[in-house]
């Protein structure tokens, strides 16, 4: 960039300014995922929500608690890191401490309008009754023991429930600065050292906090467990206090969970390389996934669709309770951030170089007339045998008389298995709406409609945390109207997509004000004359 100036005398000055670099452009991939762990999170935090029991996170250790953290550590590499490169260490700390100033107030804030609307519930008798709504979630304390509490609040040391995650987020975020000093040192690898030894204290810390450290006695177990317990006792300083009580940590422990922050934030900054597109890689990825399930899934681990006297039952429940350290969520366990990574790379995959199947139509080959038509008709077949299993809620309301008379009836399995068959009605009802549908509407649907969605994922994942300030009243809002209208599929359906539409109605609202339109000059009307406000007389 070119400056001129006139020197006294006449003489005629030229500097040189470096030209700003250019912004990098947004990411498809970073904005969709992170529309979607929005949706999810508002369906996961709403009270009682049916949709809830199938969400990614009932069938694998990792949720969209990973996809919103980690998308988070790529989003700051890209908002944050040219601040470093061009203006220096002091001025990129200083912005992250703007956006943790930031994040902060909006903690605040959401805690505060969300713990007033459930006392307005609760004093006006809006909700069901005998119902204490401001304990579910509990801040009770808040309005018991205002003061403690209140400070407490605002200093970080009440973080309950629904609650905890702008905390961690904050925490980690102000780390930022400390990591990329510690990258210009010593490069990644530093980076990976201090990454990797905070994140095995914290989860030493958390192994020693649940076994007991107080009453700890060496000895009485083995050598590797009394190692854990001396380390973790020396990390009990990562171990945030939940309440001023004293009793409970932080459920999102940020030093654990940083590890899939800075994850995302060393591919942001091109510190880590993506792996290669490689079918081992994918059969791999997509067998993490497959294992875990049985040890993830509630319906499998604690018997209900599977019988709880089984061999292959206790053994799946042993092993996960032998190796809770590994999947819990508190601290970030490893299989937690392994599962994660085997999904993110799955995602990766799926959407194509910079996400290129976002913004074209889906690659997808229809089966020749005569295969559909006879899946649809065994689809059909299938529906009507398992409708008695997979409507079993709604004919249990209906007719408690018939759905009994169909349970005697009509016996397909053992009552301990008969869950398999409402999975079975769901898969049989989607084979034959696809393979039912006319091509025209299936070419719709993975064409113009899936161009036109995705650009709304995307506008919810861009505003993300106005979003996700907005899902957490939202969420109680929504357990709320369930609790008045009542659960079943419809109206599960019905108040979850409501939901959703609020989050895009965020979305776009809080686009168009950071837009700032009323600075952009006025268009001009040919109907409308402006004219100049004159002085009163």
């Amino acid at each position: 960039m070119l400056q001129c100036g006139i020197l006294p005398g006449g003489a005629v000055t030229v500097t040189t300014h470096p030209a700003a670099p250019p912004k990098k452009p947004r990411d498809l991939r970073l904005d969709f995922f992170r529309g979607l762990a929005m949706a999810i999170i508002l369906i996961a935090h709403t009270p009682t929500n049916g949709w809830a029991l199938w969400i990614p996170a009932r069938f694998g250790f990792s949720d969209a608690t990973e996809i919103f953290v980690f998308c988070s550590g790529f989003a700051s590499s890209l908002a944050f890191g040219a601040t470093f490169a061009t203006h220096g260490w002091w001025i990129g700390a200083a912005r992250i401490a703007h956006r943790v100033w930031q994040v902060y107030w909006a903690h605040i804030g959401v805690f505060i309008v969300t713990a007033a609307l459930l006392m307005a519930i609760d004093l006006n008798g809006w909700g069901l009754e005998g119902r204490r709504y401001v304990a579910e979630p509990y801040v009770v304390p808040i309005f018991e023991q205002t003061g403690p509490y209140l400070i407490g609040l605002l200093t970080l040391r009440y973080t309950p429930g629904l609650f905890d995650i702008l905390p961690m987020y904050l925490v980690i975020l102000a780390m930022t600065p400390l990591v990329m000093a510690l990258h210009r040192a010593g490069g990644g690898a530093a980076v990976a050292a201090f990454v990797g030894v905070i994140w095995l204290g914290a989860n030493l810390a958390g192994y020693a906090f649940v076994n007991g450290v107080d009453g700890w006695t060496p000895g009485e177990a083995s050598a590797l467990h009394d190692a854990a317990m001396w380390l973790g006792a020396q990390a009990q300083f990562l171990n945030f206090p939940a309440s001023p009580s004293g009793t409970g940590t932080w459920f999102f422990n940020p030093f654990g969970w940083q590890l899939v922050f800075f994850t995302g934030f060393a591919f942001g900054m091109g510190w880590l390389r993506p792996p290669p597109v490689s079918r081992g890689l994918v059969i791999a990825a997509a067998l993490a996934l497959l294992i875990s399930v049985p040890f993830a899934w509630f319906r499998i681990h604690q018997g209900f669709w599977i019988p709880a006297d089984w061999a292959v039952t206790q053994g799946i429940a042993a092993v996960r309770e032998a190796l809770a350290p590994l999947w819990w969520k508190q601290w970030q366990g490893a299989f937690r951030y392994a599962h994660f990574m085997a999904l993110a790379y799955l995602a990766w995959v799926a959407v194509g170089p910079r996400g290129v199947v976002l913004t074209q139509d889906l690659p997808v080959r229809l089966r020749p007339a005569r295969r559909r038509a006879r899946m649809a008709a065994a689809a059909a077949l299938a529906l009507v045998v398992t409708a008695p299993y997979g409507l079993a809620m709604e004919i249990k309301a209906a007719s408690p008389a018939l759905d009994a008379w169909l349970m005697q009836t009509v016996p397909i399995l053992s009552p301990a298995l008969i869950g398999w068959l409402s999975l079975a009605h769901f898969a049989a009802l989607v084979t034959l709406l696809w393979n039912a549908a006319p091509p025209a509407a299936l070419r719709w649907l993975t064409g113009p409609l899936w161009r036109a969605s995705t650009p709304v994922v995307r506008k919810v994942g861009s505003q993300s945390l106005a979003v996700f300030m907005t899902s957490i009243p939202l969420s109680q809002v929504n357990g709320l109207i369930l609790d008045l209208i009542g659960r079943d599929i419809f109206r599960f359906a019905a108040v979850n997509v409501f939901g959703v539409a609020v989050l895009v109605a965020t979305a776009y609202l809080v686009g168009w004000m950071k837009a700032q339109p009323w600075r952009k000059p006025a268009a001009a009307h040919p109907a409308r004359r402006s004219v100049a406000p004159t002085p009163a007389e």
